[in-house]
């Protein structure tokens, strides 16, 4: 049986990929390891990856210009399984932000019985919830987190990922409106799908993660990682831990979203959290943290925003444009003649890396001021009325009335 592990990153998480990998090698040596890159080549072309292409996503240039980064890359991963599955029997996926401490052995053993392996977010319930993630934003997300994933080759997981391929072609998005939450909230469904195929796995020390801490406490043996239930005492190795949210240049913090939980309130963490810091930099974590995001500018260099993209998910189809970056076809034709430009070339390779972002709160307080500022001027009858709208219109998709509707309907039938 040939086994294979992978993962998929933007270029500014390779150094997490790369310190996974290295995990990997230590604790499944015997295990292949694949890094897909949702992203553009430069900065990285000499690193061992793989990168999507016609040949088995042939609409992936659409799906990245319509998605956000996050959107974009998980979007193809049903599209990389079924890749992978040409070659490999069983596979497993993590998120780039993942590091293991034990062998993957028990995951691969859960695969002769069950087709397809997930985890929840959490496993015990409590009358008062005490998790640092909310209950509410759980049910938005999904309830299994897909930051693993295992699955083998079958007859159901092939009816699974042309399922799941046909839904993230079109419907990868984090929008709470929609109620879809990129890959992951479509695999609320698969449990019901495959009732007797999927294995929900109550093992502690798979995907433990901030949202899980409140159940779960780590135990070091002489250098090897066990997690304990703190509710029923059972203990399991850990086999991977999972660093969401995680600043490597705040190493104190687990997760950045959560500032209570940290190293000074859960000291048994510390020695795998500096270890894995340690490693992040070692590996270049300096160097790629640096590097921008390929998909958000147009063929030449002028800025994407995220109206660009979601105005043409409501026109994708009638265009029918084979390349949206390029800006000698369609979409950039329409977006120009409509005025919905930047006119903004990117300069700074850094724009649009997000652990970058230092002034959001003081842009945001800025903002505020406008609106108390706006509200006092037009009062607060027709200020209501401003909000009522833009509970419907704040949604890009929503102001399709910004594009020039002659230029869609010239593009569509030349293109027809």
């Amino acid at each position: 049986m040939k086994n294979v592990i992978f993962t998929i990153c933007a270029k500014n998480y390779l150094s997490q990929a790369l310190v996974l990998k290295q995990s990997l090698k230590t604790t499944n040596p015997d295990i292949d390891f694949v890094i897909f890159i949702a992203d553009t080549p430069s900065g990285i072309e000499d690193e061992d990856v793989v990168f999507p292409n016609e040949s088995w996503i042939p609409e992936w240039k659409n799906m990245a210009f319509k998605y956000n980064v996050i959107e974009y890359a998980t979007s193809i991963k049903p599209f990389c399984i079924n890749l992978l599955l040409e070659k490999y029997d069983n596979l497993v996926f993590v998120d780039p932000d993942t590091y293991a401490t034990h062998s993957f052995d028990y995951i691969f053993d859960c695969l002769k019985t069950s087709d397809v392996m997930i985890t929840p977010h959490y496993n015990n319930i409590q009358e008062v919830f005490t998790g640092a993630v909310p209950e509410e934003e759980i049910l938005f997300v999904g309830i299994y987190n897909l930051g693993f994933l295992a699955l083998k080759r079958s007859e159901t997981t092939n009816k699974l990922i042309k399922w799941w391929m046909n839904r993230l072609r079109e419907k990868c998005y984090a929008d709470k409106f929609d109620a879809l939450h990129v890959d992951q909230k479509w695999f609320d469904f698969i449990p019901a799908f495959f009732p007797d195929q999927v294995k929900i796995s109550h093992h502690c020390g798979i995907n433990t993660a901030i949202w899980n801490l409140h159940e779960r406490t780590l135990v070091n043996k002489d250098g090897r990682y066990f997690v304990r239930n703190i509710e029923t005492e059972e203990e399991f190795p850990l086999l991977f831990f999972h660093f969401s949210g995680f600043n490597p240049k705040n190493p104190s913090l687990i997760n950045r979203r959560h500032p209570k939980y940290n190293t000074e309130a859960f000291p048994e963490y510390k020695p795998l959290f500096e270890e894995y810091t340690n490693l992040l930099f070692d590996l270049g974590y300096e160097r790629f943290m640096q590097l921008s995001y390929g998909f958000n500018v147009f063929s030449n260099n002028e800025k994407i925003i995220p109206l660009h993209r979601r105005l043409y998910r409501e026109i994708e189809k009638s265009i029918n444009c084979k390349d949206p970056f390029n800006v000698d076809e369609n979409l950039y034709k329409i977006f120009k003649e409509s005025k919905l430009l930047t006119g903004e070339k990117v300069l700074d390779a850094n724009y649009s890396n997000p652990n970058l972002i230092t002034n959001r709160d003081s842009q945001i307080r800025k903002v505020f001021v406008v609106l108390k500022i706006f509200k006092k001027i037009i009062g607060v009858k027709y200020y209501s009325f401003f909000l009522n709208f833009f509970s419907v219109h704040y949604r890009f998709e929503k102001n399709t009335f910004l594009l020039n509707q002659d230029s869609v309907n010239y593009y569509s039938k030349k293109d027809a």
